[in-house]
């Protein structure tokens, strides 16, 4: 093989490698029954993945801070896997309607 093709050969194992290495990492996945309980709140937290707050209850960020342990991830779209903490820090920033109590 000519050097050129080595590192070729050498880059596509080590970017193969870091995505097998990777995925690994986003194997721990959240336990759904809290979220799915309450009507509207995994389609709430599909939207908030793109930055938009609009269909988010206090009771959906309820579900999400039940969710233990909080190293998981949140497996929303297939393939597409989300640290559990990104949707607490929404739920603490985000401004409901009727935000009168805290949660």
């Amino acid at each position: 093989m000519k050097l050129k093709q080595t590192n070729l050969m050498f880059m596509v194992l080590a970017l193969v490698s870091a995505l097998v290495f990777l995925q690994s990492e986003a194997g721990n996945y959240c336990p759904t029954e809290n979220i799915n309980s309450i009507p509207g709140c995994f389609d709430a937290l599909k939207l908030a993945s793109g930055k938009d707050y609009r269909r988010l209850t206090r009771d959906c960020c309820r579900a999400v801070f039940s969710v233990i342990p909080d190293t998981c991830f949140l497996l929303l779209f297939p393939g597409k896997a989300y640290p559990i903490k990104m949707f607490r820090n929404i739920c603490l920033n985000v401004n409901y309607v009727s935000a009168a109590s805290p949660f």
